[in-house]
């Protein structure tokens, strides 16, 4: 195979220079060795906000710093929503009444079965066996009733410690804070708190001509340099994505590619350059 240029890249494996070698082969079968232009953006981008309103109590994070998957990031005025959570806690874990009705119950069944033996020996009425009996069937349901209260107490501390957990929010990805839109002591009604991008991978969008739709496939490689003054390495994306519409006024379809940016060495909104490889 002829190699029209060589050039000395720096990469990130022995891998990634394979694929970069192969893409300035002049075997238009291998590779489509046109460069074109394209942007770096972040993966994900986010907005964050509260499920509900209230005052802004505290802001755990500062900008541009980096933050993990499901860490604090702020949260609203929360007093009244624990006063209610301690509230249904002591309800919930309440046995008096548990206990006395248990100890009750016993009680009226040993009466109830020594009226029995006194019943049958006809030492007693009917009616006098009979109020045990029902005492026993009274004390019975009352205890029952005793215990669904309790399990509805528990299931009303859940609904508790939801909304008490509805006053904060955490990331729902490993991210950058790009923004912090409120202060603290704001009241914040249905409005974007902070926002966060994901920076490792980072995605890549290029626009390519009419001329290569169908020659790109969701799997190639693309070597990425970025402008100057951050042009002096070259890195390897994939493609994830590739649009099936074109846009009739460009003429023009999108692709769209994952780099890994493990190391932070490229920041989202670069414009860099891209040539493809299978």
């Amino acid at each position: 195979m002829m190699i029209k240029e060589v050039r000395f890249l720096y990469v990130n494996s022995y891998k990634q220079l394979l694929i970069i070698f192969c893409l300035f082969a002049t075997d238009s079968s291998i590779a489509v060795t046109q460069e074109f232009g394209c942007f770096i953006e972040p993966w994900k981008s986010v907005e964050i906000s509260f499920p509900g309103n209230g005052i802004l109590d505290a802001i755990n994070v500062e900008q541009s710093q980096v933050i993990k998957k499901g860490q604090l990031l702020a949260q609203l005025d929360s007093g009244l929503e624990k006063a209610n959570v301690n509230l249904r806690a002591a309800k919930a874990a309440m046995q008096d009444e548990i206990k006395g009705l248990t100890a009750t119950l016993a009680f009226t069944q040993r009466m109830s079965k020594r009226l029995e033996k006194l019943y049958h020996k006809n030492s007693i009425p009917f009616s006098s066996y009979d109020e045990a009996k029902t005492e026993v069937l009274v004390t019975e349901q009352r205890l029952q009733t005793a215990k669904n209260n309790q399990r509805l107490a528990k299931l009303e501390l859940k609904v508790s410690q939801q909304r008490l957990k509805r006053r904060s929010v955490k990331s729902p990805i490993d991210a950058v804070v790009m923004d912090i839109h409120k202060s603290v002591g704001e009241y914040i009604e249905d409005e974007p708190v902070l926002s966060l991008a994901q920076m490792n991978p980072l995605r890549v969008q290029v626009l390519l001509p009419l001329t290569f739709f169908g020659k790109i496939e969701k799997g190639m490689h693309g070597a990425i340099r970025a402008e100057a003054p951050m042009d002096a390495k070259v890195y390897v994306a994939t493609v994830v994505i590739v649009d099936s519409g074109v846009d009739i006024a460009s003429g023009t379809f999108a692709v769209q590619l994952k780099l890994d940016n493990s190391e932070a060495k490229l920041a989202s909104g670069l414009k860099c350059s891209i040539k493809f490889s299978p």
